[in-house]
């Protein structure tokens, strides 16, 4: 199938006039359930309510249509269909993208009707010093939003949509209320995730969590030995605490555990022992995020990875994580990952393209989807929010698009004209703007603006970028004005 007929089918199916129309009457809220239609209708077709009122009593049996028709068109099982919408996420996930296909029509990107995740330091109170920290973090504001403020802001992400919400920081554990807040944002049907340091999580803490309905968290880890993460992270004995935090969790816990690492020359080399280090401790994943020269990472922007040791690292990843298939998923929040794993399948002829940094894959023949739903997705498939409760297209860029305690979620995501741009690739300035990826990839938004203060020029780290990068070196000023004319 090609680009051009995946289109087509889309916009014939369910990007047609009609089928939207319909579409966005079954993706309202019921004011009898405090939820979208959609959602309703799934609880009763998996068997979760016995009874149905008012206008979903009426859609009921459309639904059951729809839904059996499309078991039969793809073979699967009525049991397998049911017990895959048993999962209140997936539902949720369902009705987010048929609302944005309403709202806006199938587009490239794809643009939703609101994020699939949240990312939300919820205090910059911190027990480290981390020397590359986007947020500065370690003490706490005075400013952060009360519980009650909190419990107000998930009420708003589960209206507008949103599927997934990670808590982060600073450390988010040194907050009092974050088991309430994951407990309710788990209540709402949102998959509940958790970044942290891991030094906090005790055998307690960690059962504490998944009681609290968190579903995944990732623990960060910067290098194999303690010199080198303890390094990065200012505290000495942080490793071993990490690593005990990881520990408690997959001892007590079916938590779905993962390492999160910054990629820098500092721990470039032992990238490989870190891989080791994670099939050891037996965690899902390993996330390698990209440095951003934001926050504190300003003053160390010298040890960010060139565009060789970039590809390098990225095309390394991808290779082993086909090879340890079933054993450790290996991702990037670099976007240039998915545009790697396209040319690594295209090489070996198989494979599967990674299309975003949270664990996206497809099987390689259907990798047109990638141009949808691919590259970075700050402002456009996820965004941030401060511990005061101001929004950000990206925790890696300092840009505040809204203030959730002067405006709602839902009118900050829709009226946001820098996150507008986001959404659209063809804003984009120089080189990004002419790749044949840029669909694919279009760049770290965040990085561009940490180099040049420009969210719209190019990724410098990137290997098509090699020249940029070293301009950049030389004359930070001089690579803007070529950018910008190139």
């Amino acid at each position: 199938m090609t680009i051009v007929s995946l289109t087509k089918m889309l916009r014939l199916t369910v990007g047609n006039p009609v089928t939207r129309w319909i579409i966005r009457r079954l993706v309202r809220e019921d004011m009898n359930y405090g939820k979208p239609r959609l959602e309703v209708l799934l609880e009763k077709y998996v068997g979760e309510k016995r009874a149905l009122s008012g206008i979903c009593a009426l859609y009921y049996p459309l639904i059951s249509f729809v839904l059996g028709s499309g078991q039969r068109i793809f073979g699967v099982k009525n049991e397998d269909f049911k017990s895959f919408f048993k999962d209140g996420v997936k539902r949720k996930g369902l009705v987010n993208v048929l609302k944005s296909i309403s709202q806006y029509g199938v587009t490239k990107p794809q643009k939703l009707s609101a994020p699939f995740l949240v990312v939300w330091d919820v205090t910059y109170g911190c027990n480290l010093k981390c020397e590359h920290c986007y947020a500065t973090a370690g003490k706490f504001m005075e400013n952060e939003l009360s519980t009650e403020e909190a419990l107000d802001v998930i009420d708003q992400l589960s209206r507008a949509g949103v599927v997934a919400l990670a808590f982060a920081g600073g450390e988010p554990l040194m907050r009092d209320d974050i088991y309430d807040l994951c407990s309710y944002a788990s209540s709402k049907n949102m998959y509940v995730a958790i970044a942290t340091n891991g030094t906090l999580i005790t055998e307690k803490v960690a059962k504490r969590l998944e009681k609290s309905g968190v579903r995944y968290i990732e623990v960060s880890i910067d290098g194999s030995r303690p010199e080198i993460h303890d390094r990065f992270r200012g505290i000495e004995g942080a490793f071993g605490k990490a690593i005990e935090g990881i520990k408690n969790l997959k001892k007590n816990t079916d938590i779905l555990t993962a390492i999160a690492i910054t990629a820098t020359k500092e721990n470039f080399e032992d990238f490989d022992n870190v891989i080791e280090l994670a099939l050891e401790l037996e965690v899902s994943r390993i996330v390698e995020f990209n440095f951003v020269p934001t926050g504190r990472g300003r003053f160390i922007a010298e040890k960010d990875l060139t565009p060789k040791q970039r590809e390098e690292l990225l095309r390394k990843m991808y290779r082993r994580s086909m090879e340890l298939s079933g054993k450790l998923e290996l991702f990037s929040t670099a976007p240039q990952y998915a545009r790697v794993a396209l040319e690594e399948t295209k090489k070996m002829g198989e494979g599967e393209i990674s299309f975003t940094f949270y664990g996206g894959r497809v099987d390689e023949r259907v990798v047109e989807i990638a141009e949808f739903i691919s590259g970075c997705g700050a402002g456009r498939l996820y965004c941030a929010i401060t511990p005061e409760g101001k929004v950000k297209p990206c925790v890696f860029m300092p840009i505040i698009v809204g203030d959730l305690r002067e405006k709602t979620f839902q009118e900050i995501w829709d009226e946001s004209e820098i996150m507008s741009h986001l959404r659209d690739r063809e804003t984009l300035k120089g080189s990004c703007a002419k790749c044949r990826y840029r669909y694919v990839c279009g760049g770290c938004r965040a990085r561009a603006y940490g180099y040049f203060g420009d969210l719209l020029m190019p990724d410098p780290g990137c290997i098509y970028n090699e020249r940029f990068f070293r301009e950049l070196l030389e004359s930070s000023e001089e690579l803007v004005e070529s950018c910008g004319s190139a």
